[in-house]
């Protein structure tokens, strides 16, 4: 009987071993994508904010373009080009920041497959099987 007992409590510590590492990879999972939603999320309000800037001082600049002289011609050319700059530049640091974030779930993805790669296995075999009963259905 001791055997059995000895059984079911390995098995007990297995279930909720494997409870556990789920747990964790769902949590990692939905901080990859928390980070990844907000990051898009920040990339498109910025570059929206920034569109609408450029087409207001474009729109601005062709009304008085008639009347501005070469000199404010040129001057309102280098602070559009200045606003493309730093458009471009906090684009840049807004794509750098969710590769950054990707980056960082794939390094604790790797790092839990290390750990757990017979979990893993399973996990993943679970996922394809899952994946492929719901695209079967459609």
């Amino acid at each position: 009987m001791t055997t059995n007992n000895t059984s079911r409590t390995k098995s007990d510590e297995a279930q909720a071993e494997a409870r556990h590492v789920a747990q964790r990879a769902g949590a990692s999972a939905s901080r990859v994508g928390s980070a990844a939603r907000s990051a898009g999320k920040r990339v498109s309000d910025v570059a929206g904010e920034e569109l609408s800037n450029l087409r207001a001082d474009l729109s601005d600049l062709i009304s008085r373009i008639s009347s501005l002289s070469e000199a404010e011609v040129e001057e309102a050319k280098e602070r559009l080009l200045e606003k493309i700059a730093a458009g471009r530049e906090t684009a840049s640091e807004l794509v750098n920041d969710a590769r950054n974030q990707f980056e960082h779930g794939v390094e604790c993805s790797r790092d839990y497959v290390k750990e757990h790669p017979i979990q893993s296995v399973g996990y993943a075999a679970l996922t394809g099987l899952l994946l492929g009963l719901l695209i079967a259905r459609r």
